[in-house]
């Protein structure tokens, strides 16, 4: 919220896994049209999987949006786990969405404590 107006918000989700306990993983990311373009989405993304991994879980994103894939292949904070594309001609019992024919990239949020144990000093700021 910004001066009591929204701007964004995030749906996460548990992420069950056979192999992987206490996982989330971010179902939902939008940021109102008059405050995109400006780092906004990356910058809540980044917060919300942090106060997560701050609480001992892990915390996943897949997204489609060229900015957040071009931002998370260059942050530190991010590892990139997967990156495709759907293919229309494969039978799928999941029927493809709007992003059926552009880059879809999951990753994993390594967050702060990860990058400080490597010797990278990292601030955040608000």
């Amino acid at each position: 919220m910004i001066n009591d107006k929204l701007v964004g918000f995030s749906a996460v989700l548990p992420f069950p896994h056979g192999n992987l306990k206490n996982t989330y993983r971010e179902s939902r990311l939008v940021i109102m049209p008059d405050y995109q373009g400006i780092g906004l989405g990356s910058f809540f993304s980044d917060y919300i999987a942090e106060r997560y991994k701050q609480q001992s879980k892990l915390f996943y994103s897949t997204t489609s949006n060229p900015a957040l894939i071009k931002y998370r292949q260059k942050s530190e904070k991010w590892i990139i786990k997967r990156a495709g594309r759907v293919n229309e001609n494969k039978k799928s019992k999941i029927t493809p969405g709007l992003s059926k024919n552009r880059l879809t990239v999951s990753a994993k949020y390594i967050g702060l404590d990860e990058l400080n144990s490597k010797g990278v000093s990292v601030t955040v700021t608000s």
